[in-house]
């Protein structure tokens, strides 16, 4: 397994992250206390994939959530494994690792109409600069960015960069 860069913060906001609804490449839901990606989503992966192949130049950034139930440690630990199940589909649908960015909220961060609703990885594109990532997810109350790949200050205020095609 790749080694992460792990940044933390106990940052506590209420606002839901602008690109959330607009820009969204497909939400994958799960079952309370679940980490195991449901065969019933796995077509909702095909798109962001596809779009991971055709844009080298993009990130695909995974939002994992959870619902309120349950310590706040424990949630982010769920996201993260949850984060993980949907990276793990996407690289077998052929995304490179190195596009795929996880933003990690646990039971922080806006909250949905039902605990349902909660329990989900949302999927979204991004030009930015990592930084603007990790800046964009403490912001909306996410606790902790991860990536396969330590990067320099530079690196981190750079877009990304063409992943090559494999």
């Amino acid at each position: 397994m790749c080694k992460y860069a792990f940044l933390a913060a106990a940052l506590v906001a209420l606002a839901r992250p602008a690109h959330a609804d607009e820009r969204a490449l497909g939400e994958v839901h799960f079952p309370f206390d679940s980490s195991a990606l449901p065969t019933s989503q796995n077509g909702a992966l095909e798109p962001a994939a596809n779009f991971a192949m055709t844009h080298a130049d993009a990130r695909i950034v995974l939002d994992a959530h959870c619902d309120p139930i349950g310590t706040a440690p424990y949630n982010v630990g769920l996201a993260v494994r949850r984060a993980e199940a949907v990276r793990d589909r996407l690289i077998a649908l052929g995304v490179p690792g190195e596009q795929i960015v996880f933003a990690i909220y646990g039971k922080a961060g806006a909250d949905q109409p039902t605990y349902a609703k909660d329990r989900r990885v949302t999927l979204w594109p991004t030009q930015e600069p990592l930084a603007d990532v990790i800046a964009r997810t403490y912001d909306a109350g996410g606790t902790a960015v991860t990536w396969n790949q330590q990067l320099t200050t530079a690196q981190l205020d750079a877009p990304p960069a063409p992943i090559a095609q494999r």
